[in-house]
């Protein structure tokens, strides 16, 4: 597909740069409400077309599926907006800023036949989905707990992350991703708690929370915008253990790995190992298939509407019961 970056921050390139990676992929326009910074990824990036408005983007007849790079606050104002103008939509975590908006979303993007998902490009990485098989297949047994936590220390105050007004936050910028990981290996939360520390502005800046799922299984995330940078994932069974180094954003240069060690009293670890890829290509690539599978997208790599309206009921559970100090039904 020919894509516009709506954007013109890390993020965007970082996507960018996976689709120039990609055979398939092609990035046609850049958007900013700053034509000079969209200018400098363009040229930066070979992108032949920048615009000083994301609406001019939208208006760009070529391109076929915006990625929407922007604060989160804008995440449903320019999704809508990219629907309405016959866009599919790739819109960055998390989706949007509550369960009642992501709903909305949805509604926009069906009423005017387009795809829209949730950029966990995490979900589109071999080593995920190898993890993902193995718990289904029961290679751990019965999931009992999982474990996930994102964290790195944000040092300037004017950062976005900490604006609420943004709808910034620990929980919002990388809990999300300890909470899609959770909700994919142990279902649908029931019911949460969560802990805080609140920044002067308002936002959590470290959050821990515990999920309950259905069948016996818990959940604990972590998250903070003032630890040094650490990411991992554990699946705790009846009958063995995966751990996830690197777990959410593993290199793109150099191969990755999972460490299953099966057996109840805990045998010999196996470790797997992966071949370099950039989630971004893998992302991209996987999103255009399932746009052409259409109804017939059944089984291909994606992240679901359900999968993201469940995670912003769980983030808007985790965000009430920490601000009132109780266990909270999602």
């Amino acid at each position: 597909m020919r894509w516009g970056i709506l954007g013109p921050g890390r993020i965007a390139r970082a996507f960018l740069t996976g689709l120039a990676r990609s055979r398939t992929e092609t990035a046609v326009a850049v958007g900013s409400r700053d034509v000079g910074r969209a200018k400098a990824v363009a040229a930066d990036l070979a992108v032949p077309r920048a615009y000083g408005s994301y609406d001019d983007l939208l208006a760009d007849g070529e391109v076929e599926a915006v990625y929407i790079a922007l604060p989160n606050a804008l995440h449903a104002e320019w999704s809508d907006a990219a629907a309405r103008a016959g866009k599919h939509v790739l819109c960055e975590k998390p989706l949007g800023r509550s369960a009642a908006e992501v709903e909305r979303m949805f509604g926009t993007a069906h009423g005017h036949g387009v795809v829209l998902m949730e950029a966990f490009m995490y979900r589109f990485h071999p080593r995920t989905l190898r993890l993902a098989e193995l718990v289904t297949a029961g290679e751990v047994g019965q999931v009992r707990l999982v474990r996930g936590a994102f964290g790195f220390t944000v040092t300037a105050a004017s950062n976005v992350r900490l604006s609420a007004e943004l709808a910034g936050g620990a929980l919002m910028d990388v809990g999300c991703y300890p909470v899609s990981v959770a909700r994919m290996l142990a279902g649908r939360p029931t019911r949460v708690s969560a802990v805080a520390r609140w920044a002067p502005t308002g936002v959590d800046e470290t959050l821990a929370g515990t999920l309950e799922h259905a069948d016996a299984a818990l959940s604990q995330v972590s998250c903070s915008l003032t630890t040094s940078h650490h990411q991992v994932v554990q699946v705790v069974g009846t009958g063995g253990v995966v751990d996830v180094p690197q777990a959410f954003t593993p290199p793109a240069d150099r191969p990755s790995k999972l460490v299953l060690t099966r057996g109840v009293r805990g045998g010999e670890p196996e470790e797997l190992t992966f071949e370099p890829i950039d989630q971004y290509t893998a992302e991209a690539e996987g999103f255009a298939r399932l746009v052409a599978a259409g109804r017939d997208a059944v089984g291909l790599p994606r992240v679901s509407p359900v999968e993201s309206l469940d995670n912003a009921a769980t983030i808007d559970a985790l965000l009430r019961s920490a601000r009132e100090s109780r266990p909270t039904d999602v």
